[in-house]
């Protein structure tokens, strides 16, 4: 069955340059939006001094940390080859011939997507969607199967309710502590004129 809707989808490459361009995007590319989608969230929080902008995304990326952790060791737990490994595929974006299982871009995505949800319904929800066609994208590519897919979200959904439910209060806490001493430093270096 794996290999089965691999084929179905991996065997739509090479049938159209349009679609294999948009492919190659979202495969490559979207994951870096995700990051920069982050890291501008952070910097406008620390612009407009909005704690609670930067404490969610200091929280979402604490989970993004923990879903590649948490992948690195399934991965090694449960060790897959590639599908251009074993078979003959259309394969239109070159990888190393490492471990298949789980997809950590389809874990990176996912998870930040996630991390996110939590706080910004909007936002979030339009992320999760870009998460999946990510995921259809790395199968389409020739990269992974979907069962590697699958395993991720599956992954990143379980370890997001343990953090959710156990770890993301602590962690918005520990780094208010550190906020402080941050925006601290930064008032008296850069702004010693106005108070903090």
């Amino acid at each position: 069955m794996n290999y089965w809707l691999f084929s179905l989808i991996n065997d739509m490459a090479n049938q159209s340059f349009v679609l294999d361009a948009l492919m190659i995007v979202i495969s490559k590319v979207v994951p870096y939006i995700y990051i920069f989608i982050l890291a501008g969230l952070y910097m406008q929080g620390f612009r407009t001094r909005n704690f609670k902008l930067r404490g969610e995304s200091f929280a979402t990326g604490v989970l993004f940390l923990i879903c590649l952790l948490g992948s690195f060791i399934l991965g090694s737990m449960f060790y897959e080859n590639r599908p251009f490994v074993d078979h003959t595929v259309v394969l239109i974006v070159n990888h190393a011939a490492d471990a298949s299982f789980p997809s950590d871009h389809a874990v990176g995505t996912m998870a930040l997507a996630c991390g996110i949800l939590y706080y910004r319904w909007n936002l979030g929800t339009w992320m999760v969607y870009g998460s999946i066609l990510v995921g259809i994208s790395r199968v389409f590519v020739g990269n992974h199967y979907p069962g590697d897919i699958l395993g991720a979200f599956i992954l990143v959904w379980i370890l997001t309710a343990l953090y959710n439910k156990l770890l993301r209060r602590g962690v918005v806490r520990v780094y208010k502590g550190l906020d402080r001493r941050l925006m601290h430093a930064y008032m008296k270096r850069f702004q010693p004129e106005e108070r903090y």
